[in-house]
């Protein structure tokens, strides 16, 4: 297969496997009121569950950044998805809180290393100015998991029921290796003598270090931590519970609600990747968006019992707008030196990641800390959810004004260089 080819294979195949990653962070949302109901799941107990899978997903960091930068993102991702396929065959035959949450621990760490193993790959294989295009197709493509997540998981789950459900989900994960191993290779020709494998195992920890002295690394981390947390939190937790029981849908009802949600958060993902070619931009685009995604938040938090249209087009509008998670990942791999990478942009991850699960784990108590009707929480519940995830993400936007902005066009002339930033 020649080069260019294998490039053109590489956004589709890479978005494919990271279906199986956005898949299961969003399964909760659609059959969380079935598992409080069939397993007497309390809130703080939802919360926790589902936030086992971000806690997992963010301490796995740190060595899968050493395994991206010793063994190569298609490698480490092979085996990891290995993992991913256990844990849905646990989550599907648990029938307690201990079986479910490790099965949410090992889906956790299977789904781990594909984003930033993608973003690795498509930095070597891309001009800098296009690495956010192919990631925001990539996660369009991937976005496809959060769309299964919903209606149609909410349609499998009604006809077979969950567990079969996530057992089929086992299945379809570990076919995604084929593709890995066929399609995929970790930079272009001539590039392994200077990339994967140069570094022992020993060099790559004693690496670990410099990423934190990256210059603005620590206030990435920090907005890093708020906004994805802002979308999922919803999309993959109270989304369906606030259906439920402020609206009264069922969960296909709730499933197309979340679905529309899931397609907003395609079309985020989509505009973001050329806009800052356009605008020449990313700190002002990450900006807009965010400050958007907070006001939104707010409004959700301020405004009481919306009618069902106007609540699914501010769920459409916090998910659509809060799509800058990939512009902040080009951002700060345009500041990392291409050796520094796996270790720099998985400690990003990792606080991505730890902020979903503290949120979701935090919204867990704050929907707990009110009294239930019949498993029924208050509108009030939801409302408190949506103003501690706004007032959150303000103070992550903060932090990321001390970031300096990386254009495109310097990235082109050669006047910004990753590796001109220790």
């Amino acid at each position: 297969m020649t080069p260019g080819a294998r490039a053109l294979l590489l956004v589709p195949t890479l978005g494919l496997v990271y279906v199986a990653s956005q898949f299961y962070r969003a399964t909760n949302a659609v059959i969380a009121p079935d598992l409080m109901r069939e397993l007497g799941l309390s809130s703080d107990a939802m919360g926790t569950l589902t936030g086992a899978f971000f806690f997992a997903f963010a301490l796995s960091q740190v060595p899968v950044g050493i395994l991206l930068d010793h063994y190569g993102p298609r490698r480490t991702n092979i085996g990891l998805l290995l993992v991913a396929v256990a844990g849905a065959l646990v989550f599907a035959a648990s029938d307690s809180l201990p079986g479910l949450t490790l099965g949410r621990i090992l889906l956790g760490i299977g789904s781990s290393g594909v984003l930033m193993g993608a973003i690795m790959t498509f930095a070597r294989w891309f001009p800098p100015d296009r690495l956010a295009s192919a990631i925001s197709v990539m996660v369009a493509v991937g976005a496809g998991g959060i769309i299964l997540a919903t209606w149609p998981l909410a349609l499998a789950v009604e006809q077979f029921g969950w567990r079969s459900a996530f057992a089929g989900s086992a299945v379809l994960t570990g076919l995604l290796i084929l593709p890995l191993v066929l399609f995929v290779r970790d930079g272009p020709p001539g590039w392994q003598a200077a990339g994967v494998g140069t570094q022992t195992l020993g060099a790559v920890l004693r690496g670990l270090p410099q990423v934190w002295r990256i210059g603005p690394i620590k206030y990435f981390f920090v907005v890093q931590a708020t906004t994805l947390s802002a979308v999922l939190t919803i999309l993959g937790l109270w989304g369906g519970p606030y259906l439920a029981d402020v609206h009264g849908l069922d969960a296909v009802g709730r499933g197309q609600i979340l679905f529309a949600m899931s397609a907003a958060s395609i079309c985020g993902n989509l505009s973001y990747g050329p806009m800052d070619r356009l605008l020449d931009t990313r700190k002002r685009l990450v900006l807009g968006g965010g400050l958007t995604t907070a006001t939104t938040l707010l409004v959700l938090a301020l405004l009481p019992t919306p009618p069902l249209w106007l609540a699914t087009l501010l769920f459409m509008a916090v998910a659509y707008a809060g799509s800058i998670t990939i512009i902040l990942q080009t951002h700060s791999r345009a500041l990392m030196p291409d050796r520094l990478a796996g270790r720099g942009l998985t400690l990003l991850n990792m606080a991505t990641m730890l902020g979903v699960a503290v949120g979701q784990t935090v919204s867990g108590i704050i929907v707990g800390a009110f009294p239930d009707t019949d498993g029924a929480y208050p509108e009030a519940a939801y409302r408190a959810v949506f103003a501690y995830l706004g007032c959150a993400l303000l103070l992550g936007l903060a932090a990321y004004t001390r970031v300096p902005d990386v254009r495109p066009s310097d990235q082109r002339t050669g006047r910004v260089s990753g590796d001109d930033r220790r």
